[in-house]
C-alpha cells in the first residue's frame, strides 16, 4: 500500500507540469492579451506615457514564451503564484478568499446528490419493473437531459414573471450571517444535484442490481436471511465500489466544478473568478487556479483509488 501511494505522488510531479504547461500555451493563443488590457487601463486613467514595452517589461513579458513558464514554475513550486495584474493583490490571497464559497456550494451539492441517487438507486433496485421503478426512472432521464444552465435560466426568470419572486443573488458570508446564506446556496446546489443526481442513480440501481444477482446473495435467501438485512448488509457495501468511482468524479469538482451556478447566482467562487480572469486575460490568477484544480483532481482520484481496498480487501494495489 505504501509503495502503491508514494508511486501516485510521485506521478502528481510529471502530470501537474504537463497541465501547467497546457494552459500556459493555451492562454497565449487566446485572441488578445494581458499588455493590451493593462495598456486600455492605464489609458482610460489618464496615464498615456506608458508604452507597450514600458507595460512588458513590468509584466515579465518581454522575456520569450519558454523563459516565462518556466520562472512561474518556479515560483509555484516554492509557494509564490505571482501576483493579480488588476486585483492588486497577489494570487494565493485571491484564490484563499474565493474558494470557501466554492467549496461550500459543491459540498451542498454533493451531499444532495447522495441523499438522492444512493436511497432512491437502491429503492429501484430492490422493486425492480415497479410502478415506482419506472417512474423514477423516466424522471431521472428527463433531469440527465437538462442543461444545468438552462434550468437554472428557467428558475431566475419564470418565477419572477409570474410570482414576482427570484433567488436572491446577493452573498452572505456564512459566518456573517448562516440563515442567509444558505438561502442563498440551496438554490444553485439543488439544481445543480438534481443534473447530476438522475445518472448516478441509474448507476446505483444497476451496480446494485449486478450485486443481488451474485451466488451470495441467494445463498443468504436460501438461509432464511431477512430481504432489508441482505440489501443493506450483503449488496450495498459491495455495489459502493464502482458508485465510489462515480462519485469520486463529483468530489473532484468541489472546486471548480461549480463556474455555470456561481456566474448566473453571482457566488464569489474560484469558478467566477476564472471566468473573469479569463475575460481580463489576468494570466497569473487563471494559471494560478488551474494549478489548484488540477492537484485537488488528482489528489481527490487517488484517494478514490485507496478507499478500494478498504470497501473491498481482495483488492490489490500494484
Amino acid at each position: 500500500m505504501g509503495k502503491y501511494v508514494l508511486k501516485r505522488i510521485l506521478l502528481l510531479i510529471p502530470t501537474t507540469f504537463l497541465v501547467c504547461l497546457i494552459v500556459f500555451a493555451m492562454l497565449r493563443c487566446i485572441p488578445g492579451s494581458a499588455v493590451d488590457a493593462m495598456l486600455y487601463k492605464y489609458q482610460s486613467m489618464g496615464n498615456t506615457t506608458a508604452t507597450r514595452e514600458d507595460i512588458e517589461v513590468m509584466m515579465g513579458m518581454d522575456k520569450p514564451a519558454v523563459e516565462q513558464f518556466f520562472i512561474w514554475m518556479g515560483n509555484a513550486v516554492r509557494g509564490n503564484l505571482g501576483d493579480s495584474l488588476f486585483q492588486n493583490e497577489s494570487v494565493a490571497n485571491c484564490i484563499l478568499r474565493q474558494i470557501g464559497p466554492s467549496l461550500e456550494l459543491g459540498i451542498i451539492t454533493l451531499i444532495i446528490q447522495l441523499l438522492i441517487s444512493i436511497p432512491i438507486g437502491v429503492l429501484c433496485a430492490a422493486r425492480q419493473d415497479s410502478i415506482a421503478d419506472y417512474v423514477i426512472r423516466t424522471v431521472s432521464l428527463i433531469l440527465m437531459s437538462m442543461p444545468v444552465f438552462w434550468l437554472a435560466t428557467i428558475v431566475l426568470v419564470y418565477p419572477a414573471k409570474l410570482w414576482g419572486w427570484a433567488p436572491t443573488t446577493e452573498y452572505y458570508s456564512f459566518f456573517r450571517d448562516p440563515i442567509g446564506n444558505l438561502s442563498i446556496m440551496i438554490v444553485p446546489a439543488l439544481l445543480g444535484a438534481l443534473t447530476t443526481a438522475g445518472m448516478q442513480l441509474r448507476y446505483v440501481r444497476t451496480v446494485t442490481l449486478d450485486t443481488m444477482r451474485m451466488d451470495y446473495v441467494r445463498t443468504a435467501r436460501a438461509k432464511g436471511v431477512k430481504e432489508k438485512r441482505i440489501l443493506f448488509r450483503h449488496c450495498l457495501r459491495n455495489a459502493m465500489i464502482p458508485v465510489i468511482t462515480l462519485v469520486g468524479g463529483a468530489v473532484s469538482m468541489l472546486v471548480g466544478g461549480s463556474v455555470i451556478m456561481e456566474n448566473l447566482f453571482s457566488i464569489p467562487g474560484i469558478g467566477n473568478q476564472v471566468v473573469v480572469s479569463l475575460s481580463a486575460r489576468d494570466y497569473p490568477v487563471v494559471q494560478g487556479c488551474v494549478l489548484v484544480f488540477s492537484v485537488f483532481t488528482m489528489v481527490v482520484n487517488m484517494v478514490v483509488d485507496i478507499s478500494y481496498k478498504w470497501l473491498d480487501p481482495r483488492i490489490k494495489l500494484d
